[in-house]
């Protein structure tokens, strides 16, 4: 009996740990040697979302921005802002299937557990690096973290994974563009989490996580085809997703007291 109450009680406790979490400000030294785990996907997604549900999509767009890398540099150029750095990238090129799973063990740090397997990763590339801190870029699915009151439908939220677009078709969207509610939904999205961890021993630090979009896309043409989007179209949401990631990047360093 004794030992089920003990058990019970660290179950408790460490699930009390995981719902208080606090960011923590960390110290580097003058000539850090920072690790930098980079498993965000390079394509962008349009989710979209017709006015019966039913006939709603999601596909993916292979594009040249080089999301993975613009966040990256951010993070790079804001850290060398405040001393000298070495930035060593982890597992680069690391198949898809494994950089995913890293993502998953990501989502999971940051929302609920730390997984073995991303602890064991990050503890041995630590060792064999030699590294001070270790900050990941990764992507998350709404439908396994949500983000509160963004893209709502109704009281259920309209899942979005990665980055790109997000369109909604509404019935009342024809009747009057004057309308205050019913129209058209545009907005382009970013699902990134900049998550910091100390190396000694590996814990989670803090983390940034990307703002629920509150623009429109301009000048949309919903009069297309939407299972196809335009090169014009999907370049117009590059700016977005970019500002979101610098702001996401921006977010995690600061929480962890690596930016002021």
């Amino acid at each position: 009996m004794r030992t089920i109450r003990t058990a019970l009680f660290l179950m408790v406790a460490g699930a009390l740990g995981c719902a208080g979490f606090q960011p923590v400000r960390l110290q580097l030294p003058p000539d850090a040697r920072i690790g930098i785990l980079n498993v965000l996907e390079p394509q962008m997604t349009h989710v979209d979302v017709g006015s019966l549900r039913f006939n709603s999509f999601t596909n993916s767009y292979d594009v040249d921005w080089d999301i993975p890398g613009y966040i990256q540099r951010t993070i790079e150029n804001d850290l060398r802002a405040r001393g000298h750095k070495t930035f060593i990238p982890l597992a680069g090129d690391a198949p898809e299937e494994w950089k995913q799973s890293m993502s998953a063990g990501i989502i999971s740090a940051v929302s609920a557990w730390f997984p073995r397997g991303l602890r064991a990763f990050l503890e041995q590339a630590a060792e064999e690096n030699r590294l001070d801190v270790i900050v990941s870029v990764s992507s998350f699915d709404t439908a396994r973290w949500p983000q509160d009151d963004c893209f709502n439908i109704g009281k259920s939220e309209a899942a979005t994974k990665g980055y790109g677009l997000f369109t909604r078709t509404r019935a009342l969207s024809g009747i009057s563009n004057l309308l205050p509610v019913g129209q058209n939904t545009a907005a382009p999205y970013a699902n990134i989490i900049v998550a910091v961890f100390q190396t000694q021993p590996v814990a989670l630090v803090a983390y940034g996580r990307s703002p629920c979009s509150n623009v429109s896309l301009p000048d949309f043409p919903w009069a297309s085809d939407r299972q196809s989007l335009s090169p014009a179209v999907i370049q117009q949401v590059r700016p977005y997703v970019e500002r979101l990631g610098a702001e996401t990047a921006q977010s995690g360093l600061s929480n962890a007291g690596l930016l002021p």
